[in-house]
């Protein structure tokens, strides 16, 4: 069975299937998508404004080249050595036969370049590869109708700013978006840990440092313990995983730094249950203590249809305040709703949903 599966190989040219993959995330990048699904059982689909499509439903008229782009279904073998030879160098002798593969992906065609984050996996009819598209563009806050109360926190100097929501719903970007505004308007040194990384910034009056985890560093932690000794004003830490980061960015909030990080929760409310989470019930207290002194901003989001066709974020806001912070550290969290004041800038999200549909932008 293996010199069987060793001939198959030989006969398959990677070179070939490299170029089948890039010319549909091209196309897919021209049409507007946002992610790409490859399946050894189907042929590829894309997601383009939340909705999964077949690929060359779109056909971009300004890209000769995508027209004749096959959609053809691709075969396990031809998707296991794609992601041995191009997505894990630990895989390039094709050892890649359970689990999966989390990397990063650059797409060069003839014209353009851009990056993806793309996640290789087995299931139960193979191998699927999903592509997310990374585009250069940062787009700003105006443009994404981030709220006033939201873009004024790119001023501050020190404090934890969490943005929640589920996979999908625009956290990266709304993020990027206040570090750009800060980049083009202040002298800061940002430090970035991201997996993967996701916008590359251009340095302008701030000095960047993106450090993917896998590749720069070993961890989310060991980047984070690295960054306190790298002088930074502003970090990202792209995700909290653990106990240990959690209470290394909270300690880097209070003691001087402006911290950004994402949680995957619906709203700011279960955001703080998330954050206890990650501890033992007797050290409840202390960490809610800590998160109660070091937040300024909570903000949930959720991206909808909107009326034109495109997607449309909600936002629901809490920022710190005496009542906000008291709520948190005495257990009554659960309470935040009714001291979410519009005139203090904050909003629930039922709120924001319907300010949306106040101004006809969704339905």
């Amino acid at each position: 069975m293996r010199e069987e599966k060793h001939l198959m190989s030989e006969t398959i040219d990677i070179e070939k299937i490299r170029d089948r993959i890039d010319a549909l995330l091209g196309e897919t990048y021209s049409a507007g998508g946002s992610d790409v699904h490859i399946s050894n059982d189907m042929p590829p689909v894309m997601r383009k404004q939340g909705v999964l499509v077949p690929i060359g439903t779109e056909r971009t008229s300004n890209i000769q080249s995508f027209m004749r782009c096959s959609t053809a279904p691709f075969t396990t073998e031809e998707l296991r050595l794609f992601s041995c030879q191009y997505l894990d160098p630990a895989h390039a002798h094709g050892e890649f036969t359970t689990g999966s593969i989390d990397a990063s992906y650059t797409v060069q065609l003839r014209s353009s370049e851009f990056f993806c984050r793309v996640n290789a996996f087995y299931d139960t009819n193979g191998i699927s590869l999903a592509f997310r598209l990374l585009r250069k563009y940062i787009p700003s806050m105006d443009k994404l109708r981030i709220p006033k109360s939201v873009q004024k926190l790119r001023n501050l100097n020190h404090g934890l700013i969490c943005v929640s929501g589920a996979t999908g719903q625009g956290k990266t970007t709304t993020i990027a978006s206040m570090l750009e505004a800060i980049n083009t308007e202040r002298s800061t040194h940002i430090i970035t840990i991201e997996n993967p990384i996701e916008y590359r910034f251009e340095r302008k009056k701030s000095i960047i440092s993106q450090r993917e985890v896998g590749k720069d560093c070993k961890s989310f932690l060991e980047g984070l313990r690295d960054v306190l000794r790298q002088d930074p004003d502003i970090v990202l830490v792209g995700e909290m995983r653990d106990a240990e980061t959690v209470e290394t960015a909270l300690a880097a909030a209070e003691t001087g730094h402006l911290v950004f990080t994402t949680l995957h929760s619906a709203t700011v409310i279960e955001a703080i249950d998330r954050f206890m989470q990650y501890f033992p019930a007797d050290r409840y207290k202390e960490i809610r203590n800590e998160l109660a002194n070091s937040f300024e901003a909570i903000i949930a989001q959720r991206l909808f249809r909107s009326v034109s066709g495109d997607r449309i974020a909600a936002f629901e806001i809490l920022l710190a305040n005496d009542i906000t912070r008291n709520l948190i550290r005495s257990e009554n969290s659960f309470r935040l709703k009714d001291y979410m004041f519009p005139n203090q800038g904050m909003q629930t999200m039922e709120e924001s949903i319907q300010g949306l549909r106040n101004k006809h932008l969704i339905n």
